[in-house]
């Protein structure tokens, strides 16, 4: 599907691209515990992206007309960012990064990578439905980062910010709440996608 921009960058006063990055090249087969699901974490945190990624054309043609690109430090963000910026500069921050997606205790259970993702997904929604997640200090950083993101558009028109997952969907929450605008109530969530944002009029 098309990503759809404004036909001018006149048409609005700002806005937010909120991008995915792509593929990690970091693999995983079999089952792991709860110690080799950390240890997952970690590789997948340390690894950039496949050796044969590449913008999806569409998003492409959005990042072109960004005045600016940032991105979480996340090597696989970071050289996202890098593929989206075609030559210029990007901008790297912690802010952007990915939130800390910790898996339940299962006392020595093995389970394959997918059921892993089921379990943190139950996991988050448990902690969600009780107000525990995201915690305090995570909630500060995604405010900090929609100010950020927000304070960087009086300069720069269209910036393009890539960042991960997770904190992408607090991250539009806390734009929503600050009185930015979807462009579209559809929000895809694979590697490359992209969600709009412009302030309210």
């Amino acid at each position: 599907m098309a990503i759809q921009m404004p036909t001018s960058l006149s048409e609005t006063s700002a806005c937010l691209a909120l991008v995915r990055h792509g593929r990690s090249s970091h693999r995983h087969r079999g089952w792991i515990d709860s110690t080799g699901f950390r240890a997952w974490r970690e590789a997948y945190e340390a690894a950039g992206l496949r050796d044969a990624e590449r913008v999806p054309p569409d998003l492409a043609q959005l990042a072109a007309g960004a005045t600016l690109v940032v991105a979480s430090d996340a090597p696989r963000a970071a050289e996202s960012a890098r593929l989206l910026a075609a030559h210029r500069e990007v901008t790297l921050s912690p802010l952007l990064r990915e939130l800390d997606l910790e898996g339940p205790d299962l006392r020595g259970l093995r389970l394959p990578l997918a059921g892993w993702a089921l379990a943190v997904g139950a996991r988050t929604l448990l902690l969600t439905v009780r107000s525990l997640y995201p915690p305090p200090s995570e909630l500060a950083r995604v405010a900090e980062a929609a100010g950020w993101l927000s304070s960087l558009t009086v300069h720069h028109p269209f910036v393009v910010a890539v960042t991960h997952a997770s904190f992408r969907r607090q991250l539009a929450i806390e734009l929503v709440r600050a009185g930015w605008q979807p462009h579209s109530s559809k929000r895809p969530l694979h590697p490359w996608s992209a969600w709009l944002f412009s302030p309210s009029r």
